[in-house]
């Protein structure tokens, strides 16, 4: 009884006194320890090896700071702040937290990949449980401490979202979140509501790398914001300038990079602008009167994880290449991505590619893919043939008119696929995949046909719109578990495909259309091809059809699908035989022999 008492006593008295005035830095140098299952680099932790986030980490725990806010690049460590921060407060300061990730699954994954090593290999781990043991009332996505809890969501959970009051939150990677939680609003704004009852002691960290310009919302963030950025001195003149990627100047093969000061004109190394000069460094902050609500920008170029030679070889693997240069922006720049648009690509000029004719597979076209759009009462098939650098061949356009309801058209749309293509010598390749629409009026009769050809990597695919959606996000069983059906983003196929179109002969993704007669690359293909445009609506970016008929677009967007699912990418077969081009085109593989006899001899697995 007497224990009891006491034992409640000592809990009251540990919840009313006041936490330690320990920093987030001091407390994460004091305790955390990196391990190789969550660092690159192992053993203690130390906050001065990336000094641009003492400053973030100190305003944290100290001031009036409410809110918190990184548009920063890949790999400066600003997972490492979220973690410090919550281990800190479960540690010094208990209270309920939430971490908010863009999917259910990516919250999983952090709690169990980042948040249970650190736990692991800190001074909390006999205070926070893991969920393996047994009685410890934890699992991945909650764990409870004396004092508080993790929650950790996805963006996607509107009702985990709205669930009780909470104390700190952390949103990482906000602009891949979706733009609606089911149909409760902002994931961002349902997140911040939940702080109301902490308000005057709530802390909000914010992270994110900034995407499309006008609809990105950690850019929103950050405008809100104090919007720092970080100066350090010219070695030279010690003038105080940001890292630029403008003054980042190199040789034609990537070698010899450096950086040049635009004040005196003097070009220095990375080890010469960092090497116990970034310790000088600081933020300068655009409105310092904003002591609320901090934001802090920063590129690639400042990362003590990444060196600006590789930062340069990834620049001058572009090769205008538009979705390679658009995540080199968001994730190296940490800058918005501002899409030209234009208007509509033109089909007079693009028919002008059908000056080539080829009979046979052009030589440098090492596999073949077809996309399959169905229509009330026909059918649209293209089959095209790929190269290295995705450079492609549109080999033919084939309409197919006939009664839905009926299986003839069904069987010529087989023989089509079935097809064998020929090079100039007479080697034979066959189509690797096709991927089927099920999207109209004829789902069923789609399923019936893709079921017992899904062995020849035939694929009933449905469209998913929304921003920031990956080309292919897995199969599921279709309700009467006809057939493993596709989920593919729609908006990056059509980013990735319009990009192609637009690229210049000798360019990575040039598209070349076949002229021989008969092969349907005609004016009306190309004005099906160009019938799509990018457009921005109340923030958001859309694709929008200009004229009514798409097919020729949708045909070679779904024709690009099969390089998102399989092992095929175009540098790993240039080494293949053409016997061994066909087999992969027929089987799907390499008979084991072969493929260990092709890896040996080349150097490649396919």
């Amino acid at each position: 009884m007497y224990k009891k008492t006491r034992e409640l006593i000592k809990e009251c008295l540990r919840i009313l006194r006041q936490p330690p005035l320990v920093s987030i830095m001091e407390w994460a140098n004091q305790y955390r320890v990196l391990d190789t299952t969550s660092a690159k680099e192992v053993g203690k932790f130390n906050v001065e090896r990336t000094p641009y986030m003492i400053e973030i980490y100190e305003k944290i725990t100290k001031g009036e700071t409410k809110q918190v806010t990184l548009m920063m690049a890949a790999q400066l460590a600003k997972s490492e702040l979220i973690i410090n921060t919550i281990l800190r407060y479960a540690h010094l300061d208990p209270c309920p937290m939430l971490i908010v990730q863009p999917t259910d699954e990516m919250a999983r994954s952090f709690s169990k990949e980042r948040i249970q090593p650190a736990i692991n290999n800190s001074i909390l781990h006999t205070i926070i449980k893991e969920p393996s043991k047994k009685d410890s009332g934890n699992t991945v996505t909650h764990k409870m401490f004396p004092g508080g809890y993790i929650a950790f969501v996805g963006a996607n959970s509107p009702s985990k979202l709205a669930a009780r009051p909470i104390r700190n939150i952390f949103l990482d990677e906000v602009d891949r979140y979706p733009k609606s939680s089911g149909n409760e609003g902002s994931p961002i704004s349902l997140a911040k509501k939940r702080t109301s009852t902490f308000d005057d002691i709530t802390k909000h960290i914010i992270t994110g790398t900034p995407t499309v310009k006008g609809s990105s919302e950690i850019e929103d963030e950050y405008n809100n914001s104090s919007q720092a950025e970080w100066y350090i001195p010219c070695p030279n003149c010690k003038k105080e300038q940001t890292f630029k990627w403008g003054n980042i100047k190199f040789e034609p093969d990537g070698s010899n990079v450096r950086m040049v000061c635009p004040h005196c004109g003097k070009a220095f190394t990375e080890k010469e602008w960092k090497k116990g000069n970034e310790k000088t460094g600081r933020w300068i902050h655009k409105y310092p009167e904003r002591t609320k609500n901090l934001g802090y920008h920063l590129n690639g170029l400042a990362s003590p994880f990444r060196n600006w030679e590789s930062i340069v070889q990834e620049w001058l693997e572009i090769k205008g290449d538009v979705e390679k240069l658009k995540a080199f922006i968001n994730t190296v720049l940490a800058e918005t991505f501002e899409q030209e648009y234009t208007g509509r690509l033109d089909p007079k000029k693009l028919i002008k590619r059908t000056r080539e004719k080829y009979s046979y597979i052009p030589d440098k076209a090492l596999v073949l893919t077809a996309g399959v759009d169905i229509q009330d009462n026909w059918i649209a098939i293209e089959v095209v043939g790929w190269g290295l650098g995705y450079e492609s061949w549109g080999m033919e356009y084939i309409i197919l008119h006939g009664n839905m309801n009926q299986s003839e058209i069904w069987e010529r749309l087989d023989k089509v696929l079935d097809k064998e293509y020929f090079y100039q010598n007479g080697d034979k390749l066959k189509i690797y995949s096709a991927c089927i629409d099920t999207g109209g009026h004829h789902t069923q009769k789609v399923y019936d046909f893709v079921s017992p050809r899904q062995y020849r990597r035939i694929i009933g695919i449905k469209g998913l719109g929304g921003e920031n959606v990956p080309i292919s996000n897995g199969f599921r069983k279709t309700k009467n578990k006809e057939i493993d059906l596709l989920s593919i983003g729609s908006n990056a196929l059509k980013d990735i495909v319009s990009g192609r179109l637009d690229a210049r002969i000798n360019e990575e993704g040039y598209c070349h259309f076949n002229g021989e007669y008969g092969k349907g690359y005609d004016l009306e293909y190309f004005k099906s091809l160009t019938a799509e445009i990018k457009v921005q609506e109340n923030r958001k970016v859309v694709w929008k059809k200009i004229q009514t008929r798409n097919e020729g677009f949708d045909c070679r967007c779904y024709a690009t699908v099969p390089f998102s699912v399989f092992r095929i990418e175009p540098e790993k077969l240039v080494n293949l035989s053409r016997a061994e081009l066909l087999e992969l085109s027929v089987n799907g593989a390499l008979t084991p022999k072969k493929q260990e006899m092709a890896i040996d001899r080349k150097g490649v697995e396919v």
